[in-house]
């Protein structure tokens, strides 16, 4: 499944910061969840969160009638350039054990965004589909200190420090390579 999003995803020019149609979902501010468009189908506010992180939300002002009077601009999503940044820094997935590479990942606000969170380099991190989902809907979270270490926060209470992979580490400190996974043939 990631395979065949990843490649009706890619787009060799924009491949780390692509745009997807998809279905505009409605929130009334002050309530929970929302619904598609067409309102047949009500969402809940954890499929709501993480559609806002990886797509971005276009806030419009409406009268009593439901006229707009006011269509925002989209101010949040991480830009090309800086995806292309997060995939220099991060290689991929930073999930603690996942090696997904960061054409499979999405942009995640360490600060969400709904709570004044910035979309700024240093507080973005590239987190594949399963993990950013799991992230949102699963109670975990992921927080930074200033220009600290990532940390993986778990719902139970548990905190794991996400380190940077085993090949960024070699390409940027003093650490050994990773060894070869395959030997050739005799």
């Amino acid at each position: 499944a990631d395979l065949l999003r990843a490649g009706a995803l890619a787009d060799a020019k924009v491949v780390h910061g692509t745009r997807r149609a998809g279905v505009r979902i409605v929130t009334v501010t002050g309530s929970a969840g929302g619904y598609t468009e067409d309102g047949l189908v009500s969402l809940p506010q954890p499929d709501i969160d993480q559609r806002v992180c990886d797509t971005g939300a276009v806030p419009v002002t409406v009268d009593a009638g439901g006229d707009p009077l006011n269509v925002g601009r989209e101010r949040r999503l991480f830009t090309p350039a800086q995806r292309v940044a997060l995939s220099v820094r991060d290689g991929g997935c930073r999930w603690h054990g996942c090696d997904r590479p960061s054409s499979y990942c999405e942009a995640h606000h360490v600060d969400p965004y709904s709570e004044g969170g910035r979309t700024d380099i240093d507080r973005g991190i590239l987190l594949c589909r399963f993990h950013h989902m799991q992230l949102h809907h699963s109670g975990w979270r992921i927080s930074r200190d200033g220009r600290r270490q990532f940390v993986l926060h778990d719902p139970g209470g548990g905190a794991v420090n996400l380190e940077p992979r085993l090949a960024l580490r070699y390409a940027f400190g003093d650490v050994d390579p990773p060894p070869r996974r395959f030997r050739p043939a005799a």
